[in-house]
């Protein structure tokens, strides 16, 4: 039997410079885990918070025995910038996931493979037209020709999933639709996305079977009254569990090419083949009820 896979989350420096994060990691790694740390680099310019190199390597340093691997503090639109941080961190004693981002001159892809970095993270792809990500993308494979692995910063644009062999992506989707009152259920047999609004009975009676097989009773949509945020974020977390197993079986497994640069081993750690799609969260909350849905599937998985 195969041993079903840990519960895969995203967390941010710029959301999680607290205490609080430790706890959270103890909680996480309670069951199997996988927290990849990213700075939050975009969040933080949102926030108006000013992230530093030293700050982000100290707490990488602070709870690097407890994160599967973490990112670069990337600059968007400032290659130059983003290298210097690479190395900076590096010099610490820190192996971050490098960062390329889109509209970035293809030099500086081609310097990171040449380096050796065979696992490399994509950025700024949110917002530009999906034509235009997939021919970049598409450009993307091509000069790492297998020499040199992807994570896709908060890519889970189907048509792209289904097309490239990810090793590894995260998705702040998954909690977009609890967040607005709409379910999403992913069926592995036909392969489709469905979405049901709460409160729509008639939707809801139409896929009763398919919210059942996400283990949640569909009475607890139906009204205001019986309106369940705790169920909805469960029930998301196991469909994106699910169409995370449907793409890593369409490519098969996905492993990163041996190199002197790899974030995932640096410990001594075994980096598992993909895909591996993590949660992105921002709050504690939502993502103790992520971790009870995955943790239903793993039970399942193991009976």
């Amino acid at each position: 039997m195969t041993a079903p896979q840990p519960f895969k989350a995203l967390t941010s420096y710029a959301y999680f410079r607290t205490p609080v994060f430790a706890t959270l990691l103890e909680e996480l790694h309670v069951g199997p885990a996988q927290v990849f740390g990213d700075s939050g680099a975009h969040s933080a310019r949102t926030l108006g918070i000013t992230l530093t190199v030293e700050d982000y390597a100290a707490w990488c340093h602070q709870h690097d025995d407890r994160l599967t691997l973490y990112a670069n503090l990337d600059v968007i639109g400032a290659p130059e910038a983003t290298w210097r941080n690479q190395k900076l961190l590096e010099a610490r004693g820190l192996e971050p996931i490098p960062v390329f981002h889109t509209g970035e001159p293809w030099h500086w892809l081609e310097r990171y493979i040449d380096h050796g970095y065979t696992y490399i993270a994509l950025g700024k792809l949110l917002g530009n037209p999906v034509d235009d990500v997939l021919a970049w993308l598409d450009k993307v494979f091509r000069i790492a020709d297998g020499r040199a692995v992807f994570h896709g910063f908060g890519l889970t644009v189907d048509r792209a999933l289904r097309r490239f062999p990810f090793y590894s992506v995260d998705s702040s989707t998954w909690g977009s639709g609890f967040r607005f009152g709409v379910i999403h259920l992913f069926d592995q047999a036909s392969g489709r996305w469905t979405r049901v609004q709460q409160r729509d009975r008639q939707a809801l009676l139409q896929h009763r079977d398919l919210i059942r097989a996400h283990h949640a009773d569909p009475m607890a949509f139906a009204s205001k009254a019986t309106q369940d945020n705790i169920a909805a974020a469960v029930t998301a977390a196991v469909a994106w569990r699910r169409y995370e197993q449907y793409i890593r079986t369409r490519h098969g497994p996905v492993h990163i090419p041996p190199g002197p640069h790899n974030p995932v081993t640096r410990n001594g750690a075994h980096a598992a083949p993909g895909l591996h799609l993590y949660l992105a969260e921002s709050t504690t909350t939502n993502l103790r009820r992520a971790v009870d849905g995955v943790h239903t599937l793993q039970q399942e998985a193991l009976a």
